[in-house]
This record gives structure tokens, C-alpha cells and sequence, in this order.
């Protein structure tokens, strides 16, 4: 194990360290298409650049232990910081461009593919949503009924007690002669 390397070793490690910076920005370029695919919200791109990041962090880690033996030296870290901007100014340009025509036609050959399903359940919505409607004006009016009906019956039984109550008072009241009920 060297412990001060030379310097045909540190430009082989910078040199693999602008190669790594490379793919660190294709692997952006990918996490920004599916940003564009999935959602333009501003939570979902939080959320995808921190994962990016922690992605990236992990990645830079292992690199950094597989070619330097854990070691942090700033020309690695340079490296990989001008293998990102090479990419990302040069190629990363025309795969955005790329990246937003295929999206475009995917987009288009998917509404083509899916529009006259989108019609069908526009009309299946509409018929639910009247239906929904209809249900919930039965549900309040069988909701009334119920609670009359079950004080209309007193033969039930959490009534019973309820009716004799009553008719034990109402005779007791038509054997008083006051006929108040």
C-alpha cells in the first residue's frame, strides 16, 4: 500500500473521477425525464432532487472507496464536479431536447390510444354522479322514514317498556275522569 501516490496515479484517478462526474449526469438526465413523465409539482421535484442527491452521495461514496481507498482529495472531487458540467452542457443538452420530443410523441400516441376511453368514462362518470345523487335523496328519505317507523311501532322490544309506560298512564288517567291525552 503507497501511501503518497504518484502522480501517473492521481491523473489515472482524476481521469476516472471526470468519467464517474459523466455518468453522475446521465444518471440526472434520467431522473429528469421521469421527473417531466411523472408530475411538474413542486413537492415531486423536491422530492426527486433530494432522492438524486442521496442517490449520488452513495455513489460518489462507494467511488471514492473502490478507486482512492475511501480517501477524499479535491481533485477527485473536481474531477467528477467537471465530468457532471461536460456532460450536462454537451450531451446532456441534446438528450434533453431528445428526451422532450419522445415524451411529446408518447404523450400524443397514448391520448390517440386512450380517447375513446377517456369518452366512455366521462359518460360512466356522468351516469355515477347522477346515480350518486338519486341514492343519497333515497338514503336521507329512507333515513327519515326509518327513525318515524321506529317510533310508530311500539311493539319493539327497546319499546315495550315505552308502551306500557303509556298505557299504564293513560288508564290511569281515564280512571281519574281527566281525559287529557
Amino acid at each position: 500500500m503507497e501511501y503518497i501516490q504518484g502522480l501517473a496515479v492521481q491523473t489515472e484517478i482524476f481521469f476516472y473521477a471526470l468519467g464517474f462526474g459523466f455518468l453522475l449526469g446521465i444518471l440526472y438526465d434520467i431522473f429528469r425525464t421521469v421527473r417531466v413523465i411523472v408530475s411538474d409539482s413542486k413537492g415531486f421535484v423536491l422530492f426527486m432532487d433530494l432522492l438524486y442527491f442521496t442517490v449520488c452521495a452513495f455513489f460518489i461514496f462507494c467511488f471514492n472507496l473502490v478507486v482512492d481507498n475511501g480517501q477524499i482529495k479535491i481533485y477527485v472531487i473536481l474531477g467528477e464536479i467537471i465530468g457532471w458540467l461536460v456532460y450536462y452542457f454537451s450531451f446532456g443538452a441534446i438528450a434533453l431536447k431528445l428526451s422532450n420530443a419522445v415524451i411529446a410523441f408518447v404523450r400524443k400516441l397514448f391520448r390517440a390510444i386512450f380517447k375513446p376511453f377517456r369518452r366512455f368514462f366521462k359518460v360512466l362518470k356522468r351516469k355515477m354522479q347522477i346515480l350518486c345523487r338519486s341514492f343519497k335523496k333515497i338514503i336521507k328519505k329512507s333515513d327519515k322514514k326509518t327513525k318515524f317507523n321506529l317510533q310508530k311501532h311500539k311493539g319493539m322490544v327497546y319499546n315495550l317498556y315505552g308502551y306500557i309506560k303509556n298505557s299504564v298512564f293513560v288508564i290511569k288517567e281515564t280512571t281519574n275522569g281527566s281525559n287529557k291525552g
